[in-house]
């Protein structure tokens, strides 16, 4: 009868410290948490993600104001340092990145781009990417996102795929959240 007792309080013992350590690993998961808006646009977080060096204790520091037109940026930060830098700009005119050397300093945050075809002008590289379109708000007439990742290695080009899927959801809700005319 001893020897069940013993067994008894052995399986007890064990299955609280089993349920100790499943609710430490949840509460460590939830301090991890990727937002689902990101600077004022709703995104995945299956798309931002892989962007992310690290996703302890995310915090965010914004000066954008959209119904100003200010042009401002604003950025996600890992335990205080910044991991994803976006840039909002509004301008009466387009940026005409095509007319642009490569070495102009227009492009000085996106390491080794190539263009694509998103919104009127597009550029993505291995460490962000720039975007740009109509948006008529107030006096301007252009919106242009620039999107930089601090901490990404420029030699990761596995990284650019992330980066366009990432502006390509991206891009498009922020416009949404702008109201252009």
């Amino acid at each position: 009868m001893k020897h069940y007792k013993q067994r008894g309080i052995a399986r007890a013992l064990v299955l609280s410290l089993g349920l100790s350590a499943t609710v430490t690993a949840c509460g460590a998961s939830d301090a991890d948490q990727v937002p689902d808006v990101v600077c004022g646009t709703p995104v995945s977080p299956d798309l931002t993600r892989p962007l992310l060096p690290s996703t302890e204790d995310l915090t965010e520091w914004s000066r954008v104001d959209r119904q100003e037109a200010i042009s401002a940026p604003c950025t996600l930060l890992s335990n205080g340092d910044p991991v994803l830098e976006l840039r909002f700009y509004w301008s009466m005119d387009a940026p005409n990145m095509a007319e642009r050397s490569r070495y102009d300093s227009f492009f000085r945050n996106v390491a080794e781009w190539r263009p694509i075809k998103l919104g009127n002008e597009a550029i993505v590289g291995t460490n962000g990417s720039i975007v740009s379109g109509p948006c008529e708000s107030g006096r301007n007439k252009h919106f242009t996102l620039e999107m930089h990742l601090p901490k990404a290695k420029i030699t990761d080009y596995g990284l650019r795929k992330d980066i366009e899927k990432f502006m390509r959801a991206y891009y498009p809700g922020t416009l949404k959240t702008l109201s252009c005319q």
